[in-house]
């Protein structure tokens, strides 16, 4: 696999914004893409998983916390309002045998490099958390790269040798909720964009057509900030 690599993740049912995202990629030549996990989660949508459906092989999938959650279920009823999982529930027999086939991480080799995926951290795959200013030096990954999402934070940076890339959110993103992220590799020339486009139309039409979504939520799309990590697409 030598070609340009897509990195996408934490959709959270945000259909539109997830199709926005996969779109990007194969517009700046992504060859092949990976999904790093939450399709599902806050927004009551199978928007995303539909779409998946579509994609096919075009697109890897590894298990986020929220398919996790689904999966082990029952959900706690006090987090219920906020996960919507259990009223997703019923609307997703035919797709928990998929879900449930998802991996909890995946490791390639892309052009020589010796990549690790996950959705949450390499020390917890699925539930840790990795953010900007997260202290790296205590994972020992045995990568050269690590792509996850999880924290709705993009970044890169390197440490111990290893480049770390959190991808951010497509759909949901937490440091402006304006502007979701997808992620660009570039095995050859050892590069990693992150590209940013904005999903503000997206979020209203979807938040009009869930009405149910909790309002710290809601929130999530309002906040704004003065400086935004990636490219401006």
């Amino acid at each position: 696999m030598h070609s340009l690599i897509g990195f996408i993740s934490d959709a959270h049912g945000n259909g539109r914004a997830f199709d926005r995202g996969v779109s990007l990629l194969l517009q700046n030549g992504a060859a092949h893409i990976f999904f790093l996990g939450d399709a599902i989660g806050y927004i009551p949508s199978t928007a995303v998983l539909d779409s998946l459906e579509r994609l096919g092989n075009a697109v890897e999938c590894i298990r986020g916390n929220h398919e996790a959650m689904l999966l082990a279920g029952p959900i706690n009823p006090a987090r219920e309002p906020m996960y919507q999982l259990e009223a997703l529930r019923p609307n997703l027999c035919r797709y928990l045998d998929i879900i449930s086939s998802w991996p909890v991480l995946r490791r390639q080799d892309i052009n020589g490099w010796n990549v690790l995926m996950v959705h949450g951290s390499p020390a917890d795959p699925t539930y840790g958390y990795v953010y900007p200013d997260s202290d790296l030096a205590s994972f020992s990954p045995e990568a050269d790269w690590v792509f996850m999402g999880n924290t709705h934070h993009p970044f890169i940076r390197e440490c111990g040798g290893t480049h770390y890339v959190n991808v951010g959110s497509c759909g949901m993103p937490r440091d402006d909720g304006r502007y979701g992220s997808v992620a660009l590799f570039d095995p050859n020339a050892r590069s990693v964009r992150i590209l940013r486009f904005d999903i503000s139309k997206e979020c209203r039409q979807v938040l009009e057509q869930y009405p149910a979504v909790h309002p710290s939520v809601r929130d999530l799309f309002e906040r704004k900030s003065p400086a935004v990590e990636g490219e401006m697409m």
